[in-house]
Parts: structure tokens; sequence; C-alpha cells
């Protein structure tokens, strides 16, 4: 089976002092309702933005406008070359409204050529859901895993889903945690899109390098999960395991380490990935990953990777 990879910076302070005291069964049931509007504010700017890439790809056929680096890789629509600014730029949308979404991506535009800017038009294809439907795709699955924690505490050992399931709770919480954690944040904070085996930790198993990528354990993702809930069975992981999984993590401390490893060793790594659709795959998704990392260090953030986050096929971008 083919993997749907993806690159992220990982707001650590987040998952431990909201995301997964939530989880735990802490607090009140709307604990999060702002960060769920930042969700819906984001989704529905990442909508503009691509609508922006989409019109430019239309209007440009140059061999500058690079698809799977602007429309299939990075955030919203950017052209930048270096990554700093990409991450910058990343960090703007992040940080706007969607009025602000046309001047931004205007400036994407000129970056490839002053003059087609006057040429572009936003390509919409199909239409977003309403506020309060986003607001329940983003939360529901954090709804979820509360009500096993909940039900855990209460000594019940099921729940009952969205089908009207009875499921294990433990078996919820624990199956689905780090990988809930992860999807959620990149509604506030997004990653890069790639595919094949092509992430940090698989790369750095296969290449010959003197030193070891700084990536770690992911079960830090966990917070205070394992604490709590101690009879329970938890896994973390280094690497990609599997499709719908998430793989190895790196601390905020280690992100210029990280960045540095990559660079010092690009010949190496470019050597040993999958090559796909005769075009240099594994040398554009390095240059993914440092992005991503490069909007980690801006961020104060952490990096994980991670697999089927985004699947670009039935319509989940980034």
């Amino acid at each position: 089976m083919g993997y749907d990879i993806s690159f992220h910076p990982i707001d650590i302070g987040l998952v431990e002092q909201r995301v997964v005291p939530f989880l735990a069964g802490h607090g009140g049931d709307h604990d999060l309702d702002d960060l769920i509007d930042h969700a819906v504010r984001q989704a529905k700017v990442r909508f503009r933005a691509n609508a922006w890439g989409l019109g430019t790809r239309k209007a440009y056929a140059g061999p500058d406008f690079d698809t799977f680096l602007y429309l299939w890789g990075r955030p919203f629509f950017v052209t930048e070359e270096d990554p700093a600014a990409v991450a910058e730029t990343v960090a703007r949308y992040c940080d706007s409204t969607v009025d602000q979404v046309d001047d931004l991506a205007r400036g994407q535009i000129a970056l490839i050529d002053p003059a087609l800017v006057n040429h572009v038009e936003p390509e919409v294809s199909g239409t977003l859901p309403t506020d309060e439907n986003l607001a329940i795709g983003f939360r529901w699955k954090l709804d979820l895993l509360r009500d096993a924690a909940l039900a855990l505490r209460a000594g019940r050992q099921t729940i009952r889903n969205a089908d009207g399931d009875d499921i294990s709770a433990a078996g919820a919480l624990t199956g689905n945690a780090q990988f809930c954690v992860v999807e959620f944040l990149a509604a506030l904070l997004p990653g890069w899109i790639e595919r094949g085996k092509v992430w940090p930790s698989e790369l750095a198993e296969r290449a010959d390098t003197e030193d070891y990528v700084p990536l770690s354990g992911n079960e830090p993702l966990l917070g205070s999960l394992p604490t709590e809930f101690p009879a329970l069975h938890w896994e973390s992981d280094w690497t990609i395991s599997s499709n719908y999984s998430i793989g190895g993590y790196a601390t905020p401390a280690d992100i210029r380490p990280f960045r540095n490893w990559l660079s010092g060793n690009a010949e190496a790594l470019d050597e040993v990935g999958d090559q796909w659709d005769d075009r240099p795959y594994v040398r554009k998704a390095l240059r993914k990953i440092d992005e991503a990392l490069a909007l980690a260090e801006l961020t104060g953030s952490g990096f994980v990777e991670a697999a089927e986050i985004y699947i670009p096929m039935q319509g989940t971008m980034n």
C-alpha cells in the first residue's frame, strides 16, 4: 500500500497543556472551543489559498510552477524559495483571516511572474461545509477519546461510537490518541505533504551517514495519559510502521541539529529513496522536510512524521 506522508511542526506545549488534559477527561467539554474556532477559520483560509494555487496553475503553463510543491506539498499557497521565507509566509497565512488571503496569494503569484497577477482568478472547486459542520469534523474524535477516558474513570469498559456501536474504551484511547492529537494540531499549524517511503527515520535507516537523525520515540505526544491510565497498554514508535500512523518525534531543542543533519547528509539521503514518476522524489522530500523544520524553528515547535493525516486523493489537504 502507498503512503501519504506528512511532515509536521508540532506545538508540544499545546499537547501537554490543552489537548491531552481534554482527552484525559479533565476540565469541561467546551475547553477546546477556542482552538476549534481557530481550526474552522484556518480551514476557510486554506480553502481560499488553495483556490489561488489552482487558479495560478490554470493561468500559467511555465516550468517555474512546481505543482508538487505549491499545490500538493506546502501548506496554503506559497512560492517562496528560501526555507525561512516559506516558514514566515505559512505563519502569516495561519494568522490571517479569509479577507486577507487574496493579498497574500497575489504576493506569491508575483514571485513567479509579476505580470501574472492580473491574469489569475481563484479556481474554486466545490464548497466548504458550514462552520458548524467544520467544527464537528474537527472535534468528534477528540470528544470520542474524552468519552473513553471518562468511561474508564467511571469503571465502564465500553463507549458508543458515532455509528452507535459499543467499542472498547481502552482500545479507543490507546489506539488513537497520538494520531488524533497530530491530526487536530495539524488544523492549527499545518504540515507538508509527500508520498512514498521518504520519511526522515526511513531514509536515515537506509542511508550511509556517520551520525543519526535526531528523532526519537513519539511518546511525548501522549503527554500525561500513560501516567493517568497506567493499567492500559500504551505504544509508541520512532518511525512510521504502517498506514494511518505517527512516526518519530523531534523536540524543539532538536530542530536545529535536525536541519544540520539534513544538510550535512543530503547526498547520502538522496541516493536511497524510492523513485516515483521519474521525478527527483527524495530531493524534493528533503526540501519539504527542511521547510517544515524551518516552521518548527520559527514557532518554537517540535516535529513529527506521519502517514495519512492528509490524503489528497480524498480531498484532505494542508
